[in-house]
Order: structure tokens, then sequence, then C-alpha cells
């Protein structure tokens, strides 16, 4: 007998965030007799939406005739307490399936079937085991330039896309530098100047933070289309989580089964980037590409492969890409972990007098680069305008602005205001010598040991760089996290490896 038996149930509301799972509770008995099991996937109908959440079922807590929806649902959605809504088991679509089988036998797929598993991914009926053979694919099966173009427009086309008027500018870093937080310093810097600059931005996933968990330190990041679109006119710009925007939500759901493992393959980081910058309506890209023995792209031939794919697919998705590939031999600016990066960002933007020069300098250049992208200015004076941007103060007066409009509680704070964790651990110099190595690798799987990313207040401050001088007992580096217990954890695993080397 086939599962296409329709229910109709009375709604409650729990004031729980279940992490957008999408998860909606069914009374188990009545469940069973319109053929929906545990994990099983049901389309929810309410207002003339067709809703796919996976179905959990209780026999304790929820009546018969009736669903408990989790806040990211309702909220999503739009629905209320005591509404009617239609309730069935929905399957996966056949032809997306069909795909996936083609692309598991490393088979080529045409755009229908592309769309077909993107469109699927999308909303919510592939389920998370499926989600990972697409994902692991990327890591087995080479894609062609024209396929990752394929993937990315499927990606951006199967949900909402924005359109600006005119020029719309964007930066996106590849991430796995610690502390790399140009953005946040680049973004008011070019909205400053007039520059169109809407900002999305992910989960990190290879390094312990990125530009959502640091903005997020700050102001609030979710927003709805046209809330965006406002934040745009009036700003020039805005600071937005991508995922709460339904803009390319495939990709979303993909980051969610690498992140347990810290692992995206190259191809895929273009799809996903590129996708996010078509859906946004972006017209001028810079792809910063950091590129050193630890980082994510460790030697230039993989680099220069991976701006030849960027530019390739920017350009058949009409936009203008620029890709600039940098050094990446230690991490940027001293603080490691979402909060101590804010702070990093605020000391420069406020002009501290302990703000980091080398987080400074890379912001500057990046900016200088997308001034020329778009046409405001070339070489040194794009540079001398980007920097006295920041000089003056109008780029700190513009993130003011940015934060305000963002519904965050105090855009007047002061770099040495945020507050750290409670727990510290001081790690010194074991013998004299000179700093030689610092390992960005291992940077990152120890920064998540001291909890990130869910505790944002922990992290790492780097108290020495490349190149520096040391001697016995120099403070090298601080732990910080408010759990004694992740401290020890960490400092565990460094006992056989070293993220210094001095010598």
């Amino acid at each position: 007998m086939e599962k296409t038996n329709i229910f109709h149930a009375k709604t409650k509301l729990v004031d729980i965030l279940d992490g957008e799972e999408f998860i909606v509770l069914i009374n188990e008995q009545e469940a069973r007799e319109y053929w929906i099991n545990a994990f099983d996937k049901v389309s929810l109908g309410y207002n003339w939406q067709e809703i796919v959440l996976n179905a959990d079922l209780t026999n304790k807590v929820v009546k018969s005739w009736e669903i408990w929806l989790f806040k990211d649902v309702y909220e999503k959605y739009n629905i209320p307490a005591d509404a009617i809504v239609s309730v069935t088991f929905t399957q996966t679509n056949g032809k997306a399936i069909d795909a996936l089988k083609k692309a598991i036998k490393w088979e080529k797929l045409n755009y229908k079937e592309t769309y077909a598993i993107m469109k699927d991914i999308a909303d919510n009926r592939f389920t998370d085991t499926l989600i990972t053979y697409y994902s692991a694919i990327g890591f087995f099966k080479k894609a062609s330039d024209y396929e990752l173009y394929e993937m990315a427009k499927a990606m951006a086309e199967t949900w909402e896309m924005l359109h600006f008027d005119g020029v719309v500018a964007d930066k996106h870093c590849m991430g796995w530098v610690p502390g790399n937080e140009t953005t946040m310093i680049m973004i008011p810097l070019l909205a400053s100047l007039g520059i169109k600059m809407p900002k999305t931005f992910s989960k990190a996933i290879t390094s312990p933070a990125a530009t959502w968990e640091c903005v997020n330190v700050l102001m609030d990041i979710s927003f709805s289309k046209k809330e965006i679109e406002n934040l745009v006119k009036k700003q020039n710009t805005c600071l937005v989580r991508g995922g709460g925007l339904d803009l390319a939500p495939a990709d979303e759901k993909l980051i969610k089964v690498a992140y347990p493992l810290s692992m995206q393959s190259y191809s895929r980081t273009v799809v996903s980037i590129m996708a996010k910058k078509y859906a946004m309506g972006i017209t001028h890209s810079l792809i910063d590409i950091p590129m050193g023995p630890t980082a994510k792209v460790p030697d230039m031939k993989t680099a220069k492969r991976l701006k030849k794919k960027y530019e390739y697919v920017g350009k058949k998705l009409g936009m203008k890409v620029h890709v600039e590939i940098t050094k990446a031999m230690e991490p940027i600016g001293a603080g490691i972990w979402a909060t101590l990066q804010v702070r990093e960002v605020l000391r420069v933007l406020q002009q501290h007098e302990l703000r980091p020069m080398d987080l400074q300098t890379k912001a500057l250049h990046l900016a200088s680069k997308i001034i020329e992208l778009v046409g405001m200015a070339k070489g040194k004076k794009a540079y001398e305008l980007a920097y006295q941007q920041l000089k003056s103060g109008a780029a700190w007066k513009k993130m003011q602005e940015i934060i305000k409009a963002q519904r965050w509680k105090n855009p007047n704070i002061k770099s040495e205001e945020l507050e750290l964790a409670k727990f510290k651990k001081e790690v010194k110099a074991e013998k004299d010598g000179t700093v030689k190595v610092i390992d960005m690798k291992l940077i990152n799987l120890t920064t998540r040991a001291l909890w990130a990313p869910i505790d944002d207040q922990g992290g790492l401050y780097l108290h020495k760089k490349l190149g520096d001088k040391v001697k016995k007992n120099d403070i090298i580096y601080v732990m910080y996290a408010n759990q004694k217990s992740k401290i020890d954890m960490a400092l565990e695993s460094l006992k056989w490896k070293k993220m210094y080397e001095i010598r």
C-alpha cells in the first residue's frame, strides 16, 4: 500500500530552536495509521505552501489530531498556533534519485538532472544520508568547469534570488587562515565610499571562525529578503547569514554534512561561493585565495587552477571576477576565534594603538582591489582612497550605522569592552630561539578543542609571530575558555604536536 493518505491536524508551537533540522512532532499511533514512520519526510500544507519536514514520533506529549512545530519552522513559514494543516508522507523526487545514482556511477549529468538534485536538497526532500552521498562525490569525481557552472546556477535558481540596481560588489575569502577577518573591515570601508556591498555568509567549515560567527558578536544576522533590500537601500550594505534568507539553501545543507570533518572539496567550494554571489545579484566579485603550506590551498599550482575555475564560473554567471592569491604563512592578526577576532577588527576600525597591522594592511590591499574592480580608482590612488576612509574614521562611522541598523545593543562599543572567556592559560616557550613555523591547521584544531564554535568567547591570542625572537618562558600564546576542562583537553592534544616551531 502506498503512503499517500492525508490527515489534518491542529498546530501547537514549541519555543525551542532545533538548529534548522525542521522537525515536526506527530502522535505515533496516528502517524502509523497514515503510513508515516520516524525519520520519514512529511509534507505539511498551510496557506498554499508545501513545507517538507522531518517526522519525529511520540505517544507521550503529542495528542491525536495535533502536531508540534519547533520555532525554526513556525517562524520561517509564519504558521500560527491552532492552525489547521494537512500532513502527508512525501517521497524524494524520482528524477533526483535517478540523477544521484548517475552521479555516484561518475556519469555526466545534464542541467535538468543537476537542478533536480539541488531542488530536492533545497526543499528538504533529500535525507542527510543522500546529501552526504552527493557531497562525497566531490572528493572522488573531477567535475569540468562547465559542470561547476551548472551546479552553481542550479543551486542558486532553486530558491530566492536578489536583484539590486547598478554595480553590486562582493568579497569572499576561501578561509582556513586563522584570524583572517578582513571582511568586517572592508564592508563598512567600501560602503562608506558609496560602493554597494550586500554581504551574506555561511558558518565556518574549515576555520574556527568565519564572518558569520564574528558578525554575530556585534549584531543580528538573520533578516528577511525585504529587510535585506531595505538595509542595502539605506546603508549600501548588509552583513547577514545566507541560510536565513534561503539563498541557495542546498548549499547550507551540503555545508552541514561537511562540517563534522572540516572538509569541503575545492570544486564544491567554487560552486558554493559562486552560487551565493549569483543568488545575491553580485556583478563584481573579489575572491581571496590564501596560499601556504598549512593553509587550505597549499601551493601556487593549486591556487592558479582554482583562480581559473572562479573566473570561468563567474563569467558564465555574468559576473566580473578578480581573484587575488595572497600569502598565508601564518595567522592574520593575533586573536583567533569570534570575540577575539572581533576585538582585532574593532581595533583596526577604531585605529587603536594595539591594532594588528598585518590585518589592517591586508584589508586595505583587498579593499583597493575592489575599488579598482568597480572602476573608482587604480593602483596607488585606490589604496590611498581606502586608507583615508580608515584613517579619517569614516569606515568606523559606517560600521556604527550598520550595527545600529541590524538591531543590536551598542553601536558605540569599544574594542576593549568585549568580554572574553573567564579561564585562560598562558603557554610559554620551552627554549630560546626564533619562531620558524606556525601550524595553522593545528591552530584550527586546537581552537575547536577550546569549544569553537559553541563558545564565542574562547580561543587563542597569539603573542608571537613568524620571525619573532623568543626567550625561554616568554608567553607564546594564551588559551581562553569558559570551561577549564576545555583548556585541559586542548593542552592534552598538543602533547605530541606543537603549533610553534622555535629554533
